[in-house]
């Protein structure tokens, strides 16, 4: 129940318009809202109605109330927006916990910048694209870019670490070798500015750079160069082409829609620049009231561009036309050079609708990234491409061998399925069946990119022959056991130092984990029986069935 004090300060409060800020019992500020009448927006917190869950838990908090009057509407959103930027408190509705959801980043600082998917943005003057809380859209704008400019793909700190040999991305044209000299540093540097132009949505901007690059390699006679600037250009242009949407007649627009569903309201800003939809987010606010999806909005739509580096021109929502002049205000009065506008009918209205309409979809195919859960569990900062598992199978000291599965880009990549069969042992001693398979895998290290971890079917027993194998080779990368339960099921991971993941209160990754322990152990088993078979059939042995027929 509300203490007497509380109810005392909603009493007093004023009718007036302005913010209000509530305090728990250690004077944190957990909300901040804004209302026209504010005794009356108050009070309602407090009232015996139907609240949320977040609201009744919140409205228990509170043990003290500020306020602060301001002379209109406008006033008070401009000082909401400060408070809420300022402050983030816990239940404002908001996409405020940034560490949350993932960036792209390029570090731009660097002598060979990388780019990779990071969830802390730090003050260490690298650039950072996002917050992105749809990680299949970004991670699919990550991919592209990889596939038309040939980035640095390791993490080498190349100006420590000696590079030998190039990877397999360098020989497959993915990288332009910075690891062996093959570009030189301001060629590499020419590079990252137009992915950092393509991240911002200005491909044209990044097709008269190359066009540019193309004449200049032209006339000092570097046509291998120039044709390699060719096809990277003719990659975006394809791109560009994929990207188009009929009739969408818009130059620098984002268009939002949102869907309230039980009890948790959807929101999806596609971006459009030059006529293209060149990336959307996602924001999904769980346990909300249709009587709050206004004052939400207003928050979100505000605060959204707030210090926003990628400002459109305009922004189509459905709002009522109080809110839209409201937001408008505003921005005029923060010299904010932004229109929205509700689109009533037409195209405009349309292209709403197909928002919407994708929001819909959406939640009927929701499927949260699993691995990138698994990332942040982990403490993976850049995120987890590629995962490979390995097991061994015997039957009593017989054809022994050991397989290993790939997982990457969201999906098993068969492509990078091997076999082994044991050369070094003829007895059921697993750890050392494991270090042959690793050593013989590792000496592929070249040719077969090593992955951001290895799952091994074991404890610490086999992760010590697999760290062993590393050390042995001169490769690295994290390595974890997966845990088993009495049933020989999985319940968590170790790592090499013995530290343990409980993961029982984490269902997805464990499904995940066994999905990958099955596919593991049905490729392991199956390349068991085959050679098994296959030595009955070289020596000639029948087997028939001693059932009788009925």
């Amino acid at each position: 129940m509300t203490n007497e004090y509380v109810k005392d300060i909603v009493a007093k409060i004023p009718f007036e318009p302005g913010i209000y800020m509530m305090k728990d019992e250690k004077g944190e500020i957990i909300y901040v809202g804004k209302a026209i009448s504010l005794r009356k927006r108050v009070r309602q917190y407090f009232q015996k109605n139907n609240k949320t869950k977040r609201i009744e838990n919140m409205a228990s908090l509170v043990r003290d109330i500020d306020y602060i009057v301001v002379e209109n509407e406008v006033e008070a959103l401009n000082l909401e927006c400060n408070y809420i930027k300022k402050l983030s408190p816990k239940f404002n509705v908001l996409l405020k916990d940034d560490k949350t959801y993932p960036y792209i980043k390029v570090t731009i600082k660097d002598k060979y910048p990388l780019i990779y998917v990071t969830r802390r943005r730090l003050e260490d003057k690298a650039l950072y694209f996002g917050p992105y809380t749809n990680v299949g859209a970004m991670r699919d704008a990550l991919h592209t870019i990889k596939e038309i400019f040939p980035v640095k793909r390791c993490k080498y700190n190349l100006d420590k670490t000696v590079v030998k040999n190039a990877c397999l991305y360098y020989h497959i044209g993915r990288c332009l070798g910075p690891c062996i000299n093959e570009v030189s540093l301001k060629a590499y540097k020419e590079m990252i500015d137009q992915v950092v132009l393509f991240l911002e949505g200005k491909t044209s901007d990044v097709k008269k750079m190359i066009e540019n690059q193309i004449e200049d390699c032209i006339g000092k006679l570097e046509f291998e160069k120039a044709a390699m600037l060719k096809q990277r250009l003719d990659n975006i242009e394809k791109f560009s082409q994929k990207q188009n949407v009929s009739n969408l007649n818009e130059i620098s627009t984002d268009i939002w829609g949102y869907v309230f569903f039980e009890g948790t309201l959807y929101i999806q800003i596609f971006k459009i620049r030059d006529y293209k939809i060149v990336l959307h987010d996602n924001v999904k606010i769980n346990d909300i009231s249709e009587e709050e999806i206004s004052e939400s909005l207003s928050q979100i739509v505000s605060n959204y561009y707030v210090d926003n580096n990628d400002m459109p021109k305009k922004v189509y929502i459905t709002l009522s036309d109080e809110q839209t002049l409201l937001i408008n205000k505003l921005f005029e009065k923060r010299e904010i050079k932004l229109q929205v506008i509700c689109p009533k009918r037409g195209e405009k209205a349309k292209l709403v609708k197909m928002v919407e309409n994708n929001i819909h979809i959406n939640i009927e195919d929701n499927k949260n990234n699993v691995v990138e859960d698994l990332a942040s569990l982990l403490g993976f900062k850049e995120g987890i491409d590629s995962i490979e598992c390995y097991d061994i199978s015997n039957l009593r000291n017989d054809y022994i061998v050991g397989c290993m599965i790939r997982y990457e880009n969201g999906k098993l990549n068969k492509s990078m399925y091997r076999k082994f069969k044991i050369k070094t042992t003829s007895t059921q001693d697993d750890p050392k069946c494991m270090y042959e398979v690793l050593t013989r895998r590792l000496k592929h290290a070249k040719d077969w990119p090593l992955p951001d971890i290895i799952l091994i079917d074991g404890a610490m027993n086999q992760l010590n022959a697999v760290k062993k194998a590393m050390e042995d080779v001169g490769e690295s990368t994290n390595i974890y056991g997966m845990v088993k339960n009495d049933k020989h099921r999985t319940r968590g991971l170790i790592d090499e130092d013995g530290n343990e993941f409980d993961l029982s209160d984490k269902k997805k990754i464990l499904n995940f984990l066994t999905f990958l322990q099955d596919e593991i152990h049905r490729f392991v088993i199956t390349y068991h029986r085959q050679l098994r078979d296959s030595v009955k059939l070289k020596n000639g042995k029948v087997y028939k069935s001693t059932k009788k027929k009925k």
